[in-house]
């Protein structure tokens, strides 16, 4: 092989290399969810079967009055009990809060996993359905912060 052709491939291998670790690096952060939060979600499913799951990586916020939020329009049936639930990625500090909406304009909070009033956490947020329609279920990190988490959407279909 010529100097010239080995000069060339050896470029093209460094290219190769350089391309394959940019990308492996902003991989990285667009797929935060592990196996080992895939196993904590099938286990706190129980008797409920997995509708949807959602990987969530928000940055953190710079600014205090925007906060990043995920927002994801669902369509629940009346009779059905459901069940939301959110696990964390311990490698970053973001704290989960799932909350779900009566409709997609946000007008009325049915229910989150954090009160605000007392500053608690919840694993879970469990309800059935009385009305069947369009709700929105949003995700977000507490004070802004950057974090990962798998929020999980799943039902329970209740036999008459």
């Amino acid at each position: 092989m010529s100097r010239k052709r080995q000069v060339f491939s050896l470029m093209g291998l460094n290219f190769l290399m350089l391309g394959l670790s940019l990308l492996m690096s902003s991989y990285k952060k667009g797929s935060c969810v592990t196996s080992e939060m895939n196993m904590a979600a099938v286990d706190q499913l129980k008797k409920f079967n997995m509708v949807q799951q959602y990987p969530v990586y928000l940055k953190r916020n710079k600014k205090a009055d925007a906060e990043g939020t995920f927002k994801q329009v669902l369509t629940l049936n009346r009779g059905v009990r459901y069940k939301f639930f959110a696990i964390k990625n311990p490698d970053y500090t973001g704290q989960p809060v799932l909350t779900i909406y009566n409709n997609e304009k946000m007008e009325f909070m049915i229910g989150s996993t954090y009160n605000a009033s007392f500053k608690r956490f919840y694993n879970e947020l469990e309800f059935e359905c009385k009305t069947s329609g369009n709700y929105c279920f949003t995700l977000n990190f507490l004070d802004g912060e950057e974090g990962c988490a798998l929020g999980v959407y799943s039902s329970l279909i209740q036999a008459k």
